[in-house]
């Protein structure tokens, strides 16, 4: 008795079941009903005053040498540049223009004597009058080499301590 009411109610829950589908895909997530739409505003940028007061992550030594073994490596060197050039980009949009530069100025007469235009001069690869961090790396990568005057891709503290060429000036 208990097999044939089982049988029999089968196909009347599966009825059931069925009977909530119309077949139409139904929307899940939130209610995406019509409203009164508020115009879209770009925050205003900030404007570009200073660099926040932080150690210059190229003038230490020590603070380049993450693995402590005594030299700087050019991926070290590397980390160090790409901090810098966050800590720069003051408006966050990847790009060191002439008011960011300018901003930055202190940090850069840090490394070598640079000036923001000078950087800007040798630099700017494609001359639109700001650096991406492509161009800052290249810039860095360069000047990595020119402290490494052994050339085995290691700065050690004596290269480190030994007077700079000057940047090179673009044309």
């Amino acid at each position: 008795m208990l097999r044939k009411s089982t049988l029999l109610l089968a196909p009347l829950c599966a009825a059931l079941l069925l009977a909530g589908c119309d077949g139409k895909e139904k929307e899940t997530g939130p209610d995406v009903s019509p409203t009164a739409s508020i115009p879209a505003i770009a925050a205003p940028e900030p404007a570009v005053t200073s660099v926040p007061l932080a150690a210059n992550p190229l003038t230490d030594f020590a603070r380049l040498d993450a693995a402590r073994d005594g030299a700087i490596s050019s991926a070290e060197y590397a980390q160090g540049a790409q901090t810098l050039f966050e800590m720069m980009d003051l408006k966050q949009n990847g790009n060191l223009d002439a008011d960011q530069l300018r901003a930055g100025a202190a940090m850069l007469a840090e490394i070598d004597g640079l000036t923001p235009q000078v950087l800007l001069n040798v630099a700017d690869a494609d001359g639109d009058g700001k650096l991406t961090l492509s161009e800052w790396m290249a810039f860095n990568n360069a000047r990595f080499s020119m402290i490494d005057r052994n050339g085995d891709g290691m700065v050690s503290r004596a290269e480190w301590d030994a007077p700079h060429p000057a940047p090179p000036q673009a044309p």
